[in-house]
């Protein structure tokens, strides 16, 4: 997976919540940072003031060709990269009758450094994202441990979120602020934890991947 970030002008946010664009050939998923900052200013705190989100995108396809150039990421150059996403994302964004990004809202962008040797011979991202194996989430510690005075933090702990990325880390630090609090029973006040929400409309759809998996069949929605 490879992360770009872009600096767009007038959007404030971007789009509420989280963009996952399924039917995109490079898997693209992106979020506005805005949205979360609501303690920010974020024309007078970041930049000449002109940006107004920055908008956090990820290439999670390598291996299909893409729309502009009918290359691979692995085969892009960084600059490719780039034109690419922002392409599909304006595909997604921009089919409901309305212009969501155009490309003068793009003030600029970042990618990852740790994505390296695109358009070379041998692309590597030297920090993947690691998708913790199915059926290991009750393998993993708490945070709390049998050892009174010992408790565990980090994205590899038992969370909710179930996924290695700051937002576990994060609440494997909540859960074990909460346990050292419990265990010196102490009356401070808990860190709040956040329940994953899923939407209840996509139950009927899981279990219907459930059934087709257990038949052999591929998901409904594979295109592969």
């Amino acid at each position: 997976m490879v992360g770009v970030m872009f600096y767009p002008l007038t959007l404030t946010p971007v789009v509420h919540g989280h963009i996952n664009r399924l039917d995109s050939p490079w898997s693209v998923t992106g979020i506005g940072q805005a949205q979360f900052w609501d303690v920010r200013d974020f024309p007078a705190d970041y930049g000449d003031g002109r940006a107004r989100d920055c908008l956090s995108v990820i290439v999670s396809e390598w291996d299909k060709p893409g729309t502009l150039y009918g290359k691979t990421a692995r085969e892009c150059t960084k600059e490719e990269v780039v034109a690419e996403c922002w392409a599909q994302l304006k595909d997604a964004l921009n089919d409901s009758g309305g212009t969501t990004l155009t490309d003068d809202d793009r003030l600029g962008w970042f990618m990852d450094p740790a994505v390296i040797g695109l358009g070379g011979p041998d692309p590597r991202n030297r920090e993947q994202l690691l998708i913790h194996p199915t059926g290991t989430l009750y393998n993993r510690p708490t945070a709390r441990t049998a050892v009174p005075n010992f408790f565990l933090a980090g994205d590899y702990i038992r969370t909710d979120v179930d996924l290695a990325t700051m937002e576990g880390a994060k609440e494997s630090a909540r859960r074990a602020v909460n346990a050292l609090l419990d265990a010196d029973n102490s009356d401070v006040e808990r860190c709040e934890v956040w329940e994953l929400y899923r939407p209840p409309e996509m139950k009927p759809l899981k279990r219907a991947d459930e059934l087709r998996y257990k038949l052999g069949l591929p998901n409904t929605f594979d295109l592969g």
